[in-house]
């Protein structure tokens, strides 16, 4: 229903009167006003005090009138005194506060001159003068109560010549002038200061939405960097202690801390710390069941505390020194609370409830993290006990499987290769390792460094076989998970055989990439596809002997009811493949030759490796619902008939 116009009328009129102030105090409000007001004293001041003497100019010059020497030394007297309050002010001198005063000196120097000039020459006219000043006053003051007061003022002195000289016939005209220019003044002043309410309201307004939107970019930039942590680091106990230095450096929070419930899950300690709060000799807060942290974990609800010391749940054993305030959020995992992320602050009421949305965004990404993590250990607990058993029952299935014989006997032989490369931790590994590349001693040592490059390399080595393991895992349990997207195979060939460089040089290996540029654009996982190739090259240059060539070509192939076929073949002439193992090297752990005599470089040749290459790259081509197989005449490390790799994908993945 369309509003009528009194609903519209009423509807301006109450958004003049009542000015939204979108969460502003009116006290900040007012503070702007007269901040706003002060900047534009000093052009007040010089403005009028020239004027003044101008004025002084033309009354002595040009006018002729009653009082004409008392009123030229009262203008020059006034441009003056508002000079100096010019320099004063220019020198910021005056508070803010005291805008208001300084407007009503200014005009109580104006009215003054004007009504002295009304007194000495009192007739009606005079009165426009004085109209002029009650409609320019209007606009000088940010306070009615101001305004109000030299409008009284002006109008009890207009009442009082009136009074004094009431014979004049022009008085009534003029009267009304006074009237009119009253009103009008009062109605200027209302909308002036609605106007400038109304912009500094969204001055404020958009000083919190800025502020809100580099907190939220902090907030992603955090978000973002614990990802990173999350897909590079498993290790529980690095993992946290990075995330926690991260929040820490990110929020600038006097101590930030990371608490998991013990294994009884009767005490709450903080697992991982950092922050001007935490010594250098460690802190490691303790909290119980009733405190803050306590609280948060059994309710599984955010926390913002101005005054940590005021709150009834406070206990001092979780607090770390010189904390004032702090924001605890629950570490959840759907309806499961794992643990609390807690920021302490060294001032009073730093954090605000409405930080919590973004602040539990980043506690989010932090569970994600933790369960990670503990999945992680989880499965490679889970993969100790499954070689224990695959090892426990290879003997028992030799009688039955005469056939799998030599494929049992490669499998014990990578479980015990694994186990040897596994035995030495991987996390202290590459702790060590990275605590030795960033010793500057040590790398100003050649010798040092070489080493200390060695056993980071060995560690790389190590979490690649890792990786692989998962893959695997993955393809045997049919969870490897695709994010299809264009893929343009030529240049993702590319970049694949620039990491075979280094092995290119060193032994003199040619790699070819040929009949690549027509090929269309395909879908598929970019960086599963990047692993299939990468196998494939590998074991290609793995196989060929020094000198030798690896090409790789690529064709197109159309087809009835689909968006056609790309097919890749990888060419070595190395020492080919038996026909009888040339399916079977695509099953896991599947190994030619002796596993114990193979060289330790994947890319020496006939180096050794898990035997999980291949598997993993047909499990990801079955998944892309493409074909991969091996075409060769023999084994022959004399007369060296090579190998044949095809691998077929799609154009487009089937809906």
């Amino acid at each position: 229903m369309k509003p009528t116009f009194f609903q519209l009328f009423k509807q301006r009129f109450n958004n003049l009167v009542n000015q939204e102030r979108l969460g502003v105090p009116e006290a900040k409000i007012r503070q702007a006003l007269h901040k706003t007001q002060m900047d534009g004293l000093p052009f007040i001041y010089f403005s009028f005090g020239i004027m003044f003497f101008v004025y002084a100019l033309i009354q002595y010059y040009l006018l002729n009138e009653d009082g004409q020497l008392l009123m030229v030394q009262v203008a020059v007297g006034s441009g003056v005194f508002l000079l100096a309050g010019f320099v004063v002010l220019l020198r910021g001198h005056v508070p803010a506060k005291y805008a208001e005063r300084g407007t009503a000196v200014v005009a109580s120097v104006i009215l003054f001159t004007i009504l002295l000039r009304f007194y000495l020459n009192p007739v009606p006219n005079q009165s426009a003068n004085l109209a002029l000043f009650l409609f320019g006053a209007g606009v000088m003051f940010t306070s009615l109560r101001w305004y109000v007061f030299m409008q009284m003022l002006s109008l009890a002195a207009w009442g009082a010549i009136y009074y004094l000289n009431p014979n004049q016939g022009e008085w009534l005209y003029f009267g009304v002038m006074i009237f009119v220019a009253t009103f009008t003044g009062l109605v200027a002043h209302w909308v002036r200061m609605h106007a400038l309410e109304k912009a500094e309201i969204f001055r404020f307004v958009e000083q919190r939405q800025r502020k809100e939107l580099i907190q939220r970019t902090v907030q992603q930039q955090t978000s973002y960097a614990v990802g990173q942590r999350i897909t590079s680091i498993l290790e529980l106990d690095t993992l946290l202690d990075q995330i926690a230095t991260l929040i820490w450096q990110k929020y600038d929070a006097y101590y930030v801390g990371v608490f998991l419930p013990n294994k009884n899950r009767l005490a709450i300690q903080a697992v991982a710390e950092a922050g001007a709060g935490v010594p250098a000799d460690g802190l490691k807060l303790q909290a119980g069941l009733t405190g803050l942290v306590g609280w948060v974990m059994a309710n599984g609800r955010p926390l913002c505390i101005d005054d940590i010391t005021r709150d009834f749940r406070y206990k001092a054993d979780e607090k770390a020194p010189n904390a004032k305030s702090e924001i605890l959020l629950p570490l959840k995992m759907g309806d499961k609370v794992l643990g609390v992320l807690d920021l302490q602050s060294d001032k009073l009421a730093a954090f605000s409830p409405n930080e919590i949305p973004n602040f539990q965004l980043l506690a989010d990404q932090v569970a994600i993290a933790l369960e990670n993590a503990q999945l992680y250990a989880e499965i490679k607990q889970f993969n100790q006990q499954l070689e224990q058993k695959v090892a426990e029952r290879t003997q028992a299935l030799q009688e039955a499987y005469g056939q799998l014989e030599r494929l049992d006997k490669t499998k014990t032989d990578f479980i015990t290769i694994a186990s040897h490369e596994l035995r030495t931790p991987l996390t202290i590994v590459n702790f060590n390792a990275q605590m030795l590349l960033e010793d500057e001693e040590i790398q100003a040592n050649s010798f040092h460094k070489k080493w200390s490059e060695g056993i980071d390399r060995g560690a790389a080595r190590m979490e690649e076989i890792v990786q692989s393991m998962l893959d695997v895992a993955k393809i045997d349990s049919s969870s490897l998970e695709l994010y299809l997207a264009p893929v343009d195979l030529t240049f993702l060939l590319r970049q694949v055989g620039k990491r075979f460089a280094e092995a290119q040089a060193k032994r003199q290996i040619t790699l070819s990439l040929a009949g690549l540029g027509k090929l269309p654009e395909i879908e598929g996982d970019v960086e599963a596809l990047q692993k299939v190739f990468y196998q494939i090259m590998v074991n290609a240059i793995k196989y060929t002997p020094d000198g030798g060539t690896v090409r790789v070509d690529g064709r197109f192939h159309a087809t009835n009811n689909s968006a056609g076929e790309v097919e890749i073949i990888i060419t070595d002439n190395g020492v080919g493949i038996a026909p009888e193992i040339q399916e079977l090297i695509f099953e896991k752990f599947y190994q030619t030759g002796e596993v114990m005599l193979h060289s330790s470089g994947k890319t020496s040749f006939k180096g050794g490796g898990a035997g999980l290459g291949l598997a993993i790259a047909k499990g990801i081509v079955l998944a892309h619902n493409g074909r991969i197989w091996a075409e060769s005449e023999g084994h022959d490390e004399d007369l060296l008939p090579g190998s044949q790799f095809h691998i077929v994908l799609p154009v487009k993945q089937p809906e």
